[in-house]
């Protein structure tokens, strides 16, 4: 039975500063022993497939402060298991689009400089822990409790900035569960500038599962709420 931290969605170069300490210190105080890193570990804002800003435009400037901050990541939590995100998958969807063979393509973990402790989960795959689906969420329903509902197991998932908490579902069998983890993302920058027009925020925050019976999400409380 595993204590399970959950990353959420960083889109590096773009998290919030601070994070690192808020999910160190929500690891040692649940006494965690695994990490799932639940996908969007990277922005890859300049790839993308909609209109950029032409502030960021250079995918090479963006890629190099990424891949510092995956590496302070990384020095934190040397072993953790990434379930790759639609940002994250955004270069391999450009070789597929020019026709580049997979054979050709580097792997996300020689990509973003990942270390042996760190296994990797291809796009729309999950990660299975105690019972407990993690996926990013980009698949299948809008809400963790739906694809629970439709797995017939708990599901924790990402992907929606501005979901966070926990649902319950139980019948005469079984009781399940759905988490989203919200995100750690400062949507104040140029690369998020596209939420802006929308009334719902990020909420910032991480998941914990306790023994995949015990499901928490713990918001960080910035200073000036």
């Amino acid at each position: 039975m595993s204590r399970v931290l959950i990353i959420p969605d960083l889109h590096y170069p773009v998290a919030k500063e601070g994070h690192l300490d808020f999910l160190s210190s929500i690891y040692d105080s649940w006494e965690c022993d695994t990490v799932v890193a639940i996908g969007d570990l990277v922005d890859c804002c300049a790839l993308s497939f909609h209109t950029k800003n032409p502030r960021l435009k250079d995918p090479m400037v963006e890629y190099e402060k990424a891949r510092e901050d995956v590496a302070k990541l990384v020095e934190r939590f040397p072993v953790a298991t990434l379930l790759v995100g639609n940002h994250d998958a955004l270069p391999y969807r450009w070789c597929k689009e020019v026709g580049i063979p997979d054979e050709f393509m580097r792997s996300p973990s020689d990509l973003w400089g990942l270390p042996e402790g760190w296994d990797v989960v291809e796009r729309f795959g999950h990660h299975e822990i105690d019972g407990v689906l993690y996926a990013h969420g980009d698949r299948g329903r809008a809400s963790a409790i739906l694809n629970a509902k439709e797995e017939f197991k708990s599901v924790v998932q990402g992907h929606h900035h501005s979901k966070a908490g926990i649902t319950f579902f139980a019948n005469k069998f079984t009781r399940i569960f759905g988490m989203q983890v919200g995100c750690l993302v400062d949507h104040t920058t140029l690369a998020q500038k596209y939420g802006q027009k929308y009334n719902s925020k990020p909420i910032l925050g991480c998941g914990v599962v306790l023994d995949g019976k015990t499901p928490i999400f713990e918001p960080w409380i910035l200073e000036n709420e």
